[in-house]
């Protein structure tokens, strides 16, 4: 794996090309990095290059030059990548708020993209009571800090807090620093505009692009039940893929073999 970064107004981007053949670009969500990839990238890397990157303000690519609208200026960012890459049109698995980024990204650049594979995408216009029963979670880390507002998002969101190792290593109480300045900036900036974002249908179905939206076998959660709704808005159905909403970390073979047939059908 090769690891570079790429210059843009007011950050440097950092990511990481592995494999060969067509470019596939991973898109992380929320407070992710490009770790949140490491098991499924050498499922995919015997077929396709592989790009994976950290988003303006997270680990490696941490800033303070982050705009309101935070799901616009990583958007751009992600053309700049692309153009960066000279590929063409690629594809894309963009996860959760990744994926809200590359919608947004396919209404600016609606040829850019090939296929974009939109998984579970937390779009809050599809989410009906269940956005009325979510806490506000901006509010409470303004309040009570960040441990407060991440166990009210984990339990808002239907996902389960993985277990702190025991006696943790150097390197996983960096990750966890690391991690804990990438959740300052999911509640401080990024949730808000997310939570804000609106899908252009018309613009979206106009686009070149063909969109996939998939969704995990977590039914009834937040993450889940948008990407039902954005599917059928859309005019279709979502595309059922293994796992919840990290499936692509839990089961990365059969996430990477299910993807992997998805991109092969644009044929």
């Amino acid at each position: 794996m090769i690891t570079k970064t790429l210059r843009v107004p007011g950050a440097e981007i950092h990511y990481d090309v592995a494999g060969s053949g067509p470019l596939l670009l991973l898109v992380p969500g929320g407070p992710a990095d490009a770790t949140g990839f490491t098991a499924l990238r050498p499922c995919l890397a015997d077929r396709y290059t592989v790009v994976t990157f950290d988003p303006r303000g997270i680990s490696r690519s941490r800033t303070t030059e982050l705009d309101d609208d935070l799901v616009g200026q990583h958007a751009e960012d992600v053309q700049r990548l692309l153009a960066e890459l000279d590929a063409g049109p690629v594809s894309v698995l963009a996860s959760s708020g990744g994926a809200i980024t590359m919608l947004e990204h396919t209404v600016r650049y609606p040829g850019a993209v090939r296929t974009l594979v939109a998984h579970e995408p937390p779009v809050s216009r599809y989410l009906g009571d269940l956005l009325a029963d979510f806490p506000d979670i901006p509010a409470i880390y303004r309040e009570h800090g960040t441990d407060a507002a991440v166990g009210a998002f984990m339990a808002a969101s239907g996902f389960e807090i993985p277990p702190q190792p025991e006696q943790p290593t150097a390197e996983e109480i960096e990750q966890g620093k690391q991690m804990r300045g990438n959740f300052e900036v999911f509640f401080g900036k990024l949730l808000g505009a997310i939570g804000a974002w609106e899908p252009d249908l018309e613009a979206l179905a106009a686009a070149d692009t063909r969109i996939v939206v998939a969704v995990g076998d977590a039914v009834g959660t937040p993450a889940y039940e948008a990407g039902v709704g954005l599917a059928r808005a859309l005019g279709g159905e979502p595309v059922q893929f293994p796992g919840d909403h990290a499936g692509f970390a839990a089961q990365p073979e059969a996430f990477a073999a299910r993807l992997a047939e998805t991109l092969t059908e644009e044929n």
